[in-house]
């Protein structure tokens, strides 16, 4: 059951464009999308009409600035999650003419899949829990940003209230692909907490060749940093993997990767 708009929230940008959410905290992330964002690369080149997939989009602030700076880009956008994907779609009808939303999360086999939801924290929504990684990667978030130590116990009193846990539908990419018809994709930006792996174990070997580039959020927990850039150079990429500033002494990392003939 997706919620309604009704019970969300709406946030003005600094551009005056309103925003529907889940908590104003969930458009924290829009000034690093415009300036020194780890899709920066990625978007080098992209022209109108190009296709973008965007697999962990959230509310679809990062869908609204691969738009705003290419004008004209097709983007796919995925978000499991019931809450999100609410404000996914209705920001979309809004804002986003040429971007179309699914509420399915992408894996490497088609079924269901458990979603574990934080609504305090609705970005580390995931069908890969790990609340040690959880943990360990919000303290360096807090320790990198200077919180003092009673800002911190009051993060962490209601870090996992209200969570929430429930089935949600699990598709490949391989078979959206075909199914939406697409013969090129300029740009695969990945952000899904963990399930980045499966992700790409859903294209099909055949299908590398129509993938131009990736950029993946990656958690190096449990071999999953090695194994991702070891497929990707498999499947004909150059992997460069960096860790943003924010994310030092934790388990995030960057993967950007372009083919090796473009």
């Amino acid at each position: 059951m997706t919620a309604a708009v009704s019970d969300l929230h709406s946030v003005a940008l600094d551009d005056g464009r309103v925003i529907t959410c889940t908590t104003a905290q969930d458009t924290m992330v829009w000034p690093s999308l415009s300036a020194g964002s780890p899709y920066d690369a990625g978007l080098a080149g992209l022209a109108a009409g190009d296709v973008v997939i965007d697999v962990g989009a959230h509310i679809g602030l990062t869908a609204l600035s691969f738009t705003d700076r290419v004008p004209g880009l097709r983007v796919l956008a995925f978000e499991p999650a019931r809450r999100t994907y609410a404000c996914l779609a209705d920001n979309v009808a809004r804002l986003m003419p040429d971007v179309t939303a699914f509420n399915v999360a992408l894996g490497a086999e088609p079924g269901v899949a458990e979603l574990t939801f934080l609504p305090n924290h609705t970005m580390m929504a995931t069908i890969a829990a790990d609340d040690a990684d959880d943990e360990r990667n919000m303290a360096a978030v807090l320790t990198n940003f200077g919180v003092d130590e009673s800002t911190r116990d009051d993060f962490w009193r209601g870090f996992r209230d209200g969570a929430e846990r429930y089935p949600v539908e699990v598709r490949t990419l391989g078979d959206v692909l075909d199914e939406q018809g697409i013969a090129e994709v300029a740009l695969l930006k990945i952000d899904v907490e963990r399930a980045e792996l499966p992700v790409l174990r859903g294209v099909r070997p055949e299908q590398w060749a129509r993938i131009r580039c990736v950029v993946a959020e990656v958690h190096a927990v449990d071999g999953n940093l090695d194994a991702v850039v070891a497929l990707l150079t498999a499947a004909g990429f150059t992997p460069e993997v960096f860790q943003e500033d924010v994310f030092a002494g934790a388990s995030v990392h960057i993967v950007s990767a372009r083919r090796a003939e473009s």
